[in-house]
């Protein structure tokens, strides 16, 4: 266990204050599979790249998080989650750490990554419903992290020509099989179409693709595809649940159309320039279901809500580990918006009552285009603030003891005291 000052002291200022002042170094899909020998040329993958980026990365994380106010930097959620950033930081740093063997920084890479999702997690606890803007650029620098290590760690799902109907189908069956195991009854059909297919294909990996083919991740690609058909499927089940209660028919039932009766469908295009997928569900969506929240089950119940109880305020574990955090902190329709735009694509839906809900995916073919990365005014608070400034306000509110702390402090209630009100408002009522 390492106390959470002791990263601070450790770490020099001055290091920080470059690291906080660096550009970060976008990368493209094309970086990933680039097999020419250049010298000048540092793979994304390789570990003198992720030494030197993931650290500047991490640091934009914490610049974004000072926009916050100094009572919400002194939070045990933050404080919690900007000194983990704060010990990666000095670990990927560390001079040793370019003489390790090839299987110990992939270990490593292995537990920055969950301790990254776990972070996410805890963040989307903490900002939910205060701060989407800065939750959603927070995801859009995890996002680039998560690509960088899991093309570092995997071998099977590294950047490559993949077909977009297959990964479809195995999105509708996941998604099917995930409702049909929460809500206890058979999910509806989807039916997957494959339509357009003319014009060329592109190039990018070697060899000319076919236009149902382009470069991408497959599991970036199976990730957005089912979190958007999980968010129809869901509330066309909720909606059909509804429906078979008894209740009260009104006059107005008469005309509504039996809509909830039709299948929904997918159909995936193939353009010139981009991969197009369209579902059409018979159900609206629910207000909330398009909002920022915390990672929930597609019944709605909360999960991961143990990361709560395991944060401390002034302290850091290296056991802090947090079950499928990897999975759930990608979790819901603003990651998967995120995802989508992260290479050039873009996510949207539109549900008008009485006429269901449709949801668009395009993802662009180029393979060359920069990764998304937050706009410069999104680091600042305030515009007088010059950086130096904004990171010694900063560093100076995480060090400070949080002055209520609800983890350390746990509620006590005297039910001693309360079983004598109920006694007594029993006896007055006799």
């Amino acid at each position: 266990m390492l106390q959470q000052s002791q990263v601070l002291n450790v770490l020099p200022r001055r290091i920080l204050a470059n690291l906080w002042a660096s550009h970060e170094t976008r990368v493209t899909l094309s970086h990933f599979i680039a097999t020419t020998p250049n010298h000048a040329y540092r793979s994304p993958t390789s570990p003198s790249f992720l030494c030197s980026e993931l650290p500047i990365r991490y640091m934009h994380i914490l610049r974004l998080l000072s926009t916050l106010p100094p009572d919400a930097l002194q939070s045990p959620i933050i404080r919690h989650v900007s000194h983990r950033y704060l010990h990666d930081m000095c670990t990927l740093l560390h001079p040793s750490l370019h003489n390790t063997s090839r299987r110990a920084f992939t270990n490593l890479m292995r537990r920055l990554r969950m301790r990254q999702a776990a972070s996410l997690i805890r963040l989307r606890y903490a900002l939910s419903g205060s701060a989407t803007a800065l939750m959603d650029n927070i995801n859009i620098i995890g996002l680039g992290i998560q690509f960088l290590t899991d093309q570092h760690l995997s071998s099977l799902d590294r950047v490559q020509v993949v077909r977009p109907m297959e990964i479809a189908m195995q999105a509708v069956e996941d998604v099917r099989q995930v409702c049909a195991s929460c809500f206890g009854n058979e999910a509806p059909k989807i039916i997957t179409t494959q339509k357009g297919g003319d014009g060329e294909g592109g190039s990018g990996s070697g060899r000319t693709l076919l236009p149902s083919e382009f470069l991408y991740t497959p599991s970036a690609l199976h990730r957005v595809l089912f979190e958007s058909i999980l968010v129809a499927v869901r509330t066309h089940m909720a909606s059909l649940l509804g429906r078979q209660q008894p209740q009260k028919k009104e006059w107005t039932a008469l005309f509504r159309p039996q809509a909830l009766k039709e299948d929904i469908r997918l159909d995936v295009f193939g353009g010139p320039t981009s991969i197009g997928f369209r579902l059409d569900s018979p159900t609206p969506l629910a207000p909330g279901d398009l909002q920022a929240d915390v990672p929930r089950d597609p019944v709605g119940i909360p999960i991961t809500h143990t990361v709560l109880s395991t944060t401390e305020a002034r302290h850091l574990r290296d056991d802090d580990v947090v079950a499928h955090a990897e999975w759930h902190a990608w979790s819901g329709w603003r990651a998967a918006k995120a995802m989508a735009a992260h290479w050039g694509g873009n996510l949207d839906a539109m549900s008008v009552q009485g006429l269901g809900t449709t949801v668009y995916l395009a993802l662009d073919r180029d393979p060359t285009l920069l990764e998304r990365y937050p706009a410069q005014n999104a680091f600042r608070r305030r515009l007088h603030h010059s950086p130096q400034t904004q990171l010694d306000a900063f560093l100076d509110a995480i060090s400070q003891p949080a002055t209520s702390t609800p983890l350390e402090r746990p509620i006590q209630k005297d039910h001693s005291v309360s079983l004598s009100a109920a006694v007594a408002a029993a006896v007055a009522h006799a």
